[in-house]
């Protein structure tokens, strides 16, 4: 039965939140955060077993550093909570990493640090959103990278799927969610106290959030309505084939090492709007590390400064409008390490990654500077279709009366080809 005080519900994209993903030291590079042996999987725990998380990164002082690391219990909306790390923490909460080795077989000199979490040190015990916060010389006030985790309770069912919307302006280029939540575990379960939070891809920042359900069939909750969880379909990502430094691949235009430094020219990107659309297997915006020129991806990759370059029609710079590289290689921000710049004497726009040697996926977002709208992302760079195949996260928070957190009640990820 349609429950009509439920219909007064809240649809929130981009809820005031902080980013939780940082670099703060510009000699850390490649920091990967993911469950054991799944490399392309968000870094999702269960919180009483299951496959733990890796965490690595590369340091380009090539000396050994002292770091550690310590994790820290946040909000759904990664603002802190007012808990003591005794109270979510078993162990200690400040690690020594001592899992590291040194690079060879690369121009790039750099130390390889890696670790598993959790472990017999430290273990989180409660559910929720967390940060893991990796610093100098057991000062945590030195860091040098935060990135987010989650850890989850599975006490839901939560099933979803993707459908066209109904709405025949966007109904061949977006793509609609709807989500039930079976809450049978929870009987005393305050409906109102959850939060569903639905992310395309690894596009975190531009999550939908639902307060409320509009449809509630005794223990199993509806998120149906056809204006809400609508995203851009976009197309299948552009990608980068880096395995190797001395195969010219189909994107790459030419090689050159200058001062013991690789470069990488890639061919001009121009606009996909217009072109047809057709499917391919993707990365939906990450990247794998890998090589095809050693044995060891780990420490024996090596890097190199990519240029990226994009054409627009005209060969003249977007008035109004920003236009960003976007994907993991980015770290999935919009800000100006993602900026595309543009170079009046060329007439196109350019921008310099250092990567790591890998596979990479990526796209073209152009936002208006004052009126930015998630919903045009692709429009213009890169066309949207609704046959896209893209993967769609689903978190559902609870937030129990008198608690001091949101816990973190269920997870699942879907994909829309297997939805059909």
């Amino acid at each position: 039965m349609l429950c009509q005080g439920l219909l007064l519900l809240c649809s929130v994209r981009g809820f005031a939140q902080n980013n939780p993903d940082k670099i703060v030291d510009a000699n850390i590079h490649s920091v990967l955060i993911h469950p054991v042996n799944k490399p392309l999987a968000i870094p999702a725990i269960m919180l009483k077993e299951g496959t733990p998380l890796q965490i690595s990164f590369d340091d380009f002082k090539a000396n050994y550093q002292d770091y550690y690391y310590s994790v820290e219990l946040m909000n759904s909306d990664w603002t802190p909570t007012n808990i003591n790390s005794f109270d979510y923490v078993r162990g200690f909460n400040q690690i020594k990493i001592s899992d590291f080795s040194v690079s060879s077989m690369a121009y790039q000199h750099y130390f390889h640090y890696q670790f598993i979490f959790p472990n017999a040190n430290c273990t989180p015990t409660q559910s929720g959103n967390y940060i893991l916060k990796v610093f100098k010389n057991a000062n945590v006030n030195d860091l040098v990278f935060t990135k987010r985790f989650y850890v989850v309770e599975d006490q839901l069912g939560i099933a979803a799927t993707v459908t066209e919307p109904f709405d025949g302006n966007i109904s061949k280029t977006h793509q609609k969610i709807a989500v039930k939540i079976d809450t049978k575990q929870l009987p005393s379960l305050q409906t109102e106290q959850l939060l569903v939070e639905v992310v395309q891809n690894y596009r975190y920042n531009d999550a939908i959030k639902l307060t409320a359900p509009n449809f509630i069939r005794g223990s199993v909750l509806e998120y149906n309505k056809e204006d809400q969880l609508i995203f851009p379909a976009g197309k299948e990502t552009r990608w980068l084939d880096l395995q190797s430094l001395q195969l010219v691949s189909d994107r790459i235009s030419k090689f050159q090492k200058i001062d013991d430094k690789n470069y990488v020219y890639l061919k001009p990107d121009v606009s996909r709007a217009d072109m047809a659309y057709y499917s391919f297997n993707d990365l939906n915006g990450n990247y794998l590390i890998s090589n095809t020129d050693a044995l060891q991806s780990e420490n024996q990759n090596d890097y190199a400064q990519v240029i990226f370059t994009y054409l627009t029609k005209d060969h003249i710079p977007l008035v109004g409008q920003k236009l960003y590289l976007q994907g993991a290689l980015t770290n999935n921000e919009l800000d100006k390490n993602s900026e595309m710049i543009f170079d009046a004497k060329l007439g196109l726009y350019q921008k310099t990654l250092v990567l790591k040697q890998g596979y990479y996926s990526y796209n073209y977002i152009l936002r208006d500077s004052r009126d930015p709208n998630h919903q045009d992302d692709f429009t213009e760079t890169e066309g949207n279709h609704w046959e896209t195949e893209n993967n769609y996260s689903i978190f559902v928070y609870y937030r129990a009366p008198g608690a001091q957190h949101d816990s973190l009640l269920g997870f699942t990820t879907i994909n829309s080809k297997q939805s059909w």
